[in-house]
């Protein structure tokens, strides 16, 4: 850990979206924290709620980074049956996968276990990269420069209010322990309050903060 570092994000194996990591979030922050006492670090992966925050500021983090959850914001630029399925959705509702990307390839993503999904299960490195097979179109930076966008097969575009197709054919990307803490679409900044003010309450008092990580079920 060099000094010049401003900080360090903890991602662990249960964050959505790219995800290379294989180590429990907890876990991963006692890691970072033993290699620097003055570098900050940030947990992500499965931060939700005040208590999954509590957890990870108990366990040695100083900030957390949410990403799932902020997803399921009245504010988030997503399409609204991928906010749906967050809200619906539980822990075992997503998978890792390398099925996504031509924009990607390769890359390794947890996402809401869908249709294309499950089809492809297993059979990843088999899916055609290249053909004419489309799955929907989408803007690429709206408000700026407005570029229309043909999705093809497999893309790693997640789906916005400007896409219009199947999202059942489509990358959702999603942590599956913070789809389980997740019971509605609200404002970004009361997600934020709420989750911080019960995690400050459980800190005041932190019993059960200390369990090992639970099981990485999504």
């Amino acid at each position: 850990v060099y000094k010049r570092q401003e900080g360090l994000i903890a991602q662990g194996r249960q964050a959505g979206g790219r995800n290379l990591g294989s180590t429990p979030t907890l876990a991963l922050v006692r890691e970072f924290r033993a290699l620097s006492a003055e570098v900050p670090v940030l947990a992500a992966g499965g931060i939700a709620d005040g208590f999954s925050a509590a957890r990870a500021l108990y366990h040695g983090a100083d900030g957390v980074w949410v990403g799932t959850r902020l997803i399921a914001s009245v504010e988030a630029y997503a399409h609204p049956l991928y906010k749906q399925q967050l809200v619906e959705g539980d822990a075992g509702d997503t998978t890792m996968t390398t099925l996504f990307g031509p924009e990607w390839p390769g890359t390794r993503m947890r996402v809401i276990r869908n249709r294309v999904v499950r089809e492809w299960a297993g059979r990843e490195s088999r899916a055609p990269r290249q053909g004419p097979e489309t799955i929907g179109t989408t803007r690429l930076f709206p408000g700026v420069l407005d570029v229309q966008y043909v999705m093809p097969k497999f893309s790693a575009f997640l789906p916005t209010p400007d896409t219009q197709g199947d999202l059942e054919e489509m990358s959702l990307p999603a942590g599956g322990a913070s789809m389980s803490r997740i019971d509605t679409v609200q404002p970004a900044g009361q997600i934020v309050v709420e989750m911080m003010e019960r995690a400050r309450r459980l800190l005041e008092s932190p019993e059960g903060l200390d369990d090992e990580d639970e099981d990485d079920r999504g």
